[in-house]
């Protein structure tokens, strides 16, 4: 049984890729010290946090209780001694705004309530952690415009959108609203900004939250600057994609090869 949760839900757009790759790709070095629970094993419960979020149905969360019983059955170590579960994934506050029918994280403040009212329940011993990455207004809202150009058949351009979306790049804010609902859990803010200068990187950051030994703290291997977004001129060519008129699978087999073509996405060496 943990004795720690360190619940990280997002945000979307502020280093958690970079942040789940130094976790997974040090799952090893962290065996025995914490278990670790990312996307691959919490796409159930995302799913559920992503539909209300453009849904609003409150109905729909009521289905988180079986899909996490059903995570931690299959993926949590039978017998393990770990005293520290993480749980890092920014679905778990819906989908970014920007998304159809999404334009704030309103849903933010609700999911994360169920979740950790779930995690004090199944481990009622466990002292829990909420932790929200963070970044500066007009460089997040510029990423995100960015990541609905490649994901979807976005047509605003920057300026629409930033003035559209304007409201929704308070993250420090929404954070704060999160606080309220959850008291009194202690919830943290991790900037991007400061967490990107940490000489292992976003991970490195996340993990100075947990008390781990020094000499498995120096062990761990940061990763490279990974999963970049499209940069201006690919940006650019991905909103004329999205405007022209071609069907679905063309338009994704387009984008696919732009993406091979530009280098977006992946990681490297560091």
């Amino acid at each position: 049984m943990p004795r720690r949760i360190l619940f990280h839900p997002g945000f979307h757009k502020t280093g958690t890729s970079s942040m789940q790759h130094f976790l997974w790709s040090n799952r090893a070095r962290l065996a025995g010290h914490a278990d670790i629970l990312l996307l691959r094993h919490l796409q159930a419960v995302a799913r559920i946090c992503m539909f209300y979020s453009h849904s609003q149905n409150a109905l729909a969360l009521t289905d988180i209780v079986e899909a996490m019983d059903q995570v931690l059955g299959a993926h949590l170590p039978t017998g393990s001694t770990a005293d520290t579960l993480i749980l890092s994934c920014e679905g778990l506050s819906g989908h970014l705004p920007g998304w159809p029918r999404v334009d704030s994280y309103a849903a933010a403040p609700v999911t994360a309530a169920y979740l950790t009212g779930y995690l004090a329940e199944r481990f009622p011993r466990a002292e829990i952690q909420v932790v929200y990455s963070t970044r500066d207004p007009e460089p997040w809202l510029r990423s995100a415009w960015r990541h609905h150009l490649l994901s979807h058949r976005m047509v605003l351009d920057w300026p629409d959108f930033a003035a559209l979306h304007a409201g929704a790049a308070d993250l420090a804010g929404v954070a704060a609203e999160v606080a309220e609902a959850l008291a009194p859990l202690p919830v943290f803010t991790l900037p991007l900004e400061d967490s990107q200068t940490h000489p292992q990187g976003p991970g490195g950051a996340l993990l100075e939250l947990l008390d781990l030994p020094d000499a498995l703290r120096d062990s761990l291997v940061p990763v490279g600057h990974g999963n970049r977004g499209p940069d201006e001129a690919t940006a650019a060519r991905l909103l004329a994609l999205n405007r022209a008129r071609m069907p679905d699978a063309a338009l994704q087999a387009e984008k696919a090869r732009l993406v091979a073509e530009t280098g977006t996405g992946g990681w490297q060496p560091r």
